[in-house]
């Protein structure tokens, strides 16, 4: 009996031995980090390489591992460098032309182009309803609000901000902000004013960024992702590979066929809220496509008010191709608070 006993936890810290030396073996970032020696110059050490922004998360540093394959000479290069090697109009600070139009103290407001929208929230005038679902309009390059803190803004000390205001301004005189609406789509007017109530749309960089250049900053303030892992498919879980382009192009497709049922900020309605945290940090980004491609012809809303936007009927293409719809799922990514990333 004993005998049985040792040959069994002989075997299994036989195997536990060579999982051992097949995870020092198997180091995905490797090659990666050679690619780039033979382009740049082996300047560093080959090895799993660390970053601590400057920003406190909870009151503590919390270490990133991005630089290991982008710029994994991040320290001695500095920000200007990679920046250009990371490619082309990447910023290699968070300046005053990044912060003004993506920090989170600028409301953003209906680009110039787009001035005249068709839609009832560009129309001051119109009825409005006393009883707001908080249906804001956001724009081509609109923010969530602060009050749903995005997930790459979501710095600890951020405070919350109303869901609308009425004395709120756009910076540039010639755009237009965006209203909040009713559950019928009208836009609401404050009732002591009697104008319309200004959806709190700002945008994703806390304060605590501003000035910051990218070795200071960090990565996963605006890409989001796994910010301790050292594998690409780990690292990239949930990632927004372009965090700008999301804002200047996902809020007029949320707006046009989301807000409506799941409220402008994402705070739910006739759909549930996609700015809470328990969910954003449960289900994943292929959960969210299924989700959004499939609508109730799938398993998880089956039988529900969701439209299937990527699916054909009746020999007819979907409302949504793969691209937008991937494009949506960022757009809820960035509404995961920065302080419950991984």
């Amino acid at each position: 009996m004993l005998g049985r006993a040792f040959l069994v936890v002989s075997v299994l810290f036989l195997a536990l031995l060579a999982f051992a030396f097949y995870q020092d073996l198997n180091r995905p970032w490797l090659p990666i980090q050679q690619k780039y020696a033979q382009q740049y110059g082996a300047d560093f050490p080959i090895q799993v390489q660390q970053l601590f922004p400057r920003v406190q998360v909870n009151n503590q540093f919390v270490v990133e591992r991005c630089i290991t394959c982008h710029v994994p000479d991040l320290q001695k290069i500095g920000p200007q460098e990679a920046a250009k090697r990371l490619g082309p109009n990447h910023p290699a600070v968070i300046n005053d032309a990044v912060f003004a139009k993506y920090g989170q103290d600028t409301l953003i407001c209906r680009p110039v182009a787009a001035g005249a929208s068709p839609s009832a929230s560009a129309s001051p005038s119109a009825s409005a309803s006393p009883k707001p679902t908080a249906s804001a309009k956001p724009s081509s390059s609109a923010a969530p609000g602060a009050a749903t803190s995005p997930a790459p803004a979501a710095s600890p000390t951020a405070s919350a901000s109303p869901a609308g205001t009425a004395a709120a301004s756009c910076l540039d005189p010639k755009t237009q902000p965006f209203y909040l609406l009713d559950a019928n789509g009208k836009v609401v007017n404050d009732p002591s004013t009697n104008k319309p109530v200004v959806a709190q749309l700002n945008g994703f960089i806390p304060s605590q960024y501003k000035g910051l250049g990218i070795d200071e900053s960090g990565c996963i303030i605006c890409h989001n992702g796994n910010r301790q892992a050292t594998t690409e498919a780990g690292a990239h879980q949930n990632l927004v590979p372009n965090p700008f382009g999301v804002y200047d192009k996902a809020p007029q497709v949320f707006e046009n066929n989301c807000a409506q049922c799941h409220g402008a900020l994402g705070e739910g309605g006739k759909g549930p809220p996609l700015n809470d945290q328990n969910r954003l940090g449960f289900f994943s980004d292929d959960y969210y496509y299924r989700c959004i491609y499939l609508g109730n012809t799938g398993e998880e809303h089956l039988g529900t008010i969701m439209p299937a936007w990527g699916v054909s009927k009746n020999n007819r293409p979907p409302i949504l191709k793969s691209d937008t719809i991937n494009l949506l799922v960022h757009w809820i990514r960035m509404w995961q608070q920065y302080a419950s990333l991984p």
